[in-house]
């Protein structure tokens, strides 16, 4: 089976991001296409990638409880909006498509 590849590119935009990520548009890309998605380890160690990116944009700068709070809704809700096109990268690579990269970031 011919296997392609393909770049996936989308942003996620949610209200609960601090002010200041919000501001700065922050964005991450997480590299996928050293993953064979068709297998659960692989799988596993994509949603850790999102995870750590996630944290990366929605943590940049803030300290404090409250901030901390904002920062821990920002990740939930980008994972949460990431995790359809988690799951779309999945099923293309069982169908023999593999993507290349996924963007996470943050309301410009």
């Amino acid at each position: 089976m011919t296997t392609r590849t393909l770049i996936l590119a989308f942003s996620l935009a949610t209200a609960v991001m601090p002010a200041a990520a919000q501001a700065e548009g922050k964005s991450a890309a997480v590299r996928i296409d050293d993953l064979d998605l068709t297998r659960p380890a692989a799988r596993d160690r994509m949603h850790a990638r999102l995870k750590s990116a996630a944290r990366s944009v929605c943590g940049i700068g803030l300290r404090g409880a409250a901030e901390n709070g904002r920062r821990i809704a920002c990740v939930s809700a980008a994972l949460a909006q990431v995790e359809p096109e988690a799951k779309r990268a999945i099923a293309q690579a069982r169908g023999g498509t593999q993507l290349a990269l996924l963007m996470i970031g943050t309301a410009r």
